[in-house]
C-alpha cells in the first residue's frame, strides 16, 4: 500500500504550478481557472472564497493518500492537521486584536473553524487543544504578552504531535528515523525564525518544555520583514532538506512528506498572489515573495 500512496503522489507532482506558470498569473496573462486544478474558482467569488477553494485543493491532493492505507494515515493526516494550528494562529491574532476581517483555512479534523471561531479567550484555546489529546502536558507560562510567542509555541506544539503520530505509523525503522530526522530539521529552521522575532531564551523554553532534541539552525535569514524572513525559511527548508528528501526516497513514505511540502506551497504561493492583487501589489515585488519549485 506504502507503493500505492507514493506513485499516486508522483502523479500529483507533475501537476503543481511551476514558475512560468506564476508569472502568467501575476502577469494576468492566464487567470487562475485556467489551470485544471482551480477550474472551480470563478471572477464572481469573494476572496474568502478563493482562498478557500485554493486550499481545498491541497486538502484534495493529500487527504486520499492519508485514506488509501490506514497504516500511513496517521502520519499523513497530521501533515494536514497543520492547517489547524495555523488556523488557531490567526484565531488569537483576531483575539488580541492583530487580524480583521479573519479568514480561516477551509479544513478541520479536530476542530474546524466554526469551533476555532467560537473560541472566546487564550486559556479556552489551550483546554480545547488539551480537550483533544494534542496538548497533552500543561501548557507553559508565557514570558510575555507577545502573541508571536504564542504562535511560537504552536509550532513547537505541531511538531512534538507531528512526531507523535510518527510513532504511531507502521513504517520500517530506516523510513521512521530518515521521517524523525527530517520533522527535526525543519523545526530547527523555523525555531531559527523564532528566535530572530523572539528572545533565544523563550524559544529554548519553549523547546525544553517538550523535551524535544531540537536547536534553532544555524542558517542566515535575509530581510527583516516577516515576508521576507518566512520565504527564506521556505527556500532553506526547499534546498537542504525536502530536495534531499525527494532524491533519497523516490518510493517511500518521506516522498509524501516532500510532495505535501509542495503542495502546501502552491497553495501558499496563490494565497499571496489574490492577497497581493486584491491591494494591488507591484508585479516584481508579488513575484519576489513566492518560492518556486525547484
Amino acid at each position: 500500500m506504502e507503493g500505492y500512496v507514493v506513485v499516486r503522489a508522483h502523479g500529483l507532482k507533475s501537476r503543481l504550478l511551476r514558475k512560468v506558470d506564476y508569472e502568467q498569473i501575476v502577469s494576468g496573462e492566464k487567470e487562475i481557472n485556467t489551470f485544471r486544478d482551480y477550474l472551480l474558482i470563478s471572477d464572481k467569488d469573494t476572496l474568502e472564497e478563493k482562498l478557500e477553494k485554493i486550499y481545498r485543493v491541497y486538502i484534495s491532493r493529500i487527504s486520499p493518500l492519508a485514506e488509501a492505507s490506514p497504516e500511513l494515515s496517521p502520519f499523513i493526516f497530521a501533515l494536514l492537521d497543520r492547517l489547524e494550528f495555523e488556523n488557531l494562529k490567526i484565531h488569537l491574532r483576531y483575539m488580541l486584536g492583530y487580524a480583521r476581517p479573519v479568514i480561516y483555512y477551509p479544513y478541520g479534523r479536530h476542530f474546524g473553524p466554526a469551533k476555532i471561531s467560537s473560541i472566546k479567550t487564550e486559556a479556552s484555546v489551550w483546554e480545547a487543544l488539551a480537550e483533544k489529546g494534542i496538548l497533552s502536558i500543561e501548557c507553559p507560562k508565557f514570558t510575555t504578552e507577545l502573541v508571536a510567542e504564542r504562535e511560537a509555541f504552536l509550532d513547537v506544539l505541531y511538531y512534538a504531535y507531528l512526531l507523535r503520530q510518527l510513532e504511531e505509523t507502521k513504517l520500517s525503522k530506516s523510513e521512521k528515523s530518515e521521517l524523525r530526522e527530517t520533522v527535526k530539521s525543519e523545526a530547527s529552521i523555523y525555531m531559527a525564525y523564532w528566535e530572530k522575532v523572539l528572545n533565544p531564551q523563550i524559544v529554548e523554553k519553549l523547546v525544553e518544555h517538550f523535551k524535544l532534541d531540537i536547536r534553532p539552525a544555524q542558517i542566515d535569514m535575509e530581510g527583516e520583514s516577516t515576508t521576507d524572513l518566512l520565504r527564506a525559511i521556505s527556500e532553506t527548508i526547499m534546498r537542504q532538506i525536502i530536495a534531499r528528501v525527494e532524491a533519497k526516497h523516490f518510493i517511500t513514505l518521506p516522498y509524501v512528506y516532500a510532495f505535501n511540502f509542495y503542495a502546501r506551497l502552491e497553495a501558499q504561493n496563490l494565497e499571496k498572489i489574490i492577497l497581493g492583487k486584491t491591494i494591488g501589489l507591484p508585479s516584481d515585488i508579488l513575484l519576489r515573495s513566492l518560492v518556486y519549485l525547484e
